[in-house]
């Protein structure tokens, strides 16, 4: 059996998640490639499209030029808007011609979908990262309610989306209930099979460190206890930067509680005491060392798919903190987290500062055997390999 994957991005969330993919079905011994559109790190069977850098600027130019009689202008504030269109021919690529299923990853601004699936003619699975293989050019539903300036060009990509999928052996794969019950409704996917297939993290690469050695890589007090937040850049409004900024200001700090800060920060927006910056952490051991050294991960999602985040904190036993939404309520319970009912800044102030006042007892070792149990690369290889072989004794 050979599989091939594609992602625009060998790294960030879904790029993560592609090469843990594809390594959990190395370990079952599937033969498994990917091919990434950006500049990929010396890993097994991944491999970067290799198109210069001519190529590339000549690749933005015409993307623009077929999509202005549309006006579209890119926006800050909207997290992400990918078009459809390519002049990448990913489908001549030697592994996508020799694999006997290909797997599309998160492929904006890579994939072409007019000619990739005009031109494929084997099994494919859609791997629903985020919500842009079901909407037009938006990765979420809301920003599709939030700019309604982008409807033409939205309808549009949907459009060459749906005919790129008509009459193709299709199959989708998402790793929480929530996003697999969207898709199920939606026009463009509603009439595939889907299935639920979990993200899965190597144990030996995400796990808990000596706190106390923890805390000092970030100059924290040994003593105490640490909040942790962890996000890219405050304009992204879905993941709840601005909204966990202002509930914290509302809340009553003992001394003896720090807030450690990953991403690109500085600390004087959280107008609160004790805050340490860490920038942006890249390495597996970096974010777990970060993990260990905090008590409590507030992951303040306004929706949410199954955030690499948030297993990767439960993988080093720090107990999280989140809305009700998304995959988050699928997976946090009383034994390794908190979860606030409802959406909105005063009620993750209170949920903070019932965690301040009176702090719940966690057993992080756990926390740790129950998520590795279910999310781990061999469990999630053998149970991917096992789909795909069914599927294709069906052909």
């Amino acid at each position: 059996m050979k599989i091939v994957h594609i992602s625009t991005y060998p790294n960030g969330g879904a790029g993560n998640a592609t090469i843990r993919m594809h390594k959990s079905l190395l370990e079952n011994g599937v033969d498994s490639k990917v091919i990434t559109r950006d500049y990929t790190l010396d890993n097994e069977g991944v491999k970067a499209f290799n198109a210069s850098v001519w190529f590339r600027k000549v690749s933005t130019l015409w993307k623009m030029i077929k999509i202005l009689p549309n006006i579209y202008k890119a926006d800050e504030e909207c997290e992400g808007f990918s078009s459809p269109l390519s002049l990448y021919h990913v489908h001549e690529h030697k592994d996508v011609k020799e694999a006997d299923v290909v797997i599309v990853q998160w492929v904006s601004n890579f994939l072409d979908y007019s000619t990739f699936f005009e031109k494929i003619n084997k099994p494919v699975y859609l791997y629903l990262h985020d919500m842009n293989h079901f909407h037009g050019g938006f990765h979420y539903s809301g920003d599709v309610n939030r700019f309604t300036q982008y409807q033409k060009l939205e309808s549009l990509f949907k459009k060459i989306k749906g005919k790129a999928y008509t009459g193709k052996d299709i199959e989708v794969l998402a790793p929480s209930q929530w996003m697999i019950d969207l898709s199920q409704k939606s026009e463009l996917l509603g009439g595939f099979p889907h299935h639920k297939m979990f993200y899965g993290l190597d144990p030996q690469r995400v796990k808990y460190h000596e706190q106390s050695v923890a805390r000092t890589l970030f100059n924290l007090p040994e003593q105490g206890r640490v909040l942790l937040f962890v996000s890219e850049r405050i304009s992204n409004r879905r993941k709840g930067a601005t909204l966990l900024i202002e509930a914290l200001k509302k809340v009553k700090f003992s001394e003896n509680i720090s807030i450690l800060v990953v991403g690109n920060y500085d600390k004087s927006i959280f107008d609160a005491e004790n805050v340490y910056t860490t920038g942006v952490l890249k390495s597996e051991k970096e974010m777990s060392m970060a993990y260990s050294a905090s008590d409590l991960f507030i992951l303040p999602s306004l929706e949410d798919n199954m955030p690499n985040v948030m297993l990767e904190s439960l993988y080093c036993g720090t107990p999280v903190m989140s809305f009700s939404n998304g995959g988050m309520k699928e997976i946090i319970n009383e034994r390794n987290g908190i979860i606030i009912s409802e959406l909105g800044v005063d009620a993750l102030a209170e949920g903070i500062q019932q965690w301040v006042d009176h702090p719940p007892v966690f057993d992080r070792k756990q926390i740790r055997k129950e998520i590795t149990e279910t999310f781990n690369l061999k469990t999630r290889g053998e149970a991917l390999k096992t789909l795909i072989n069914k599927r294709l004794q069906t052909i």
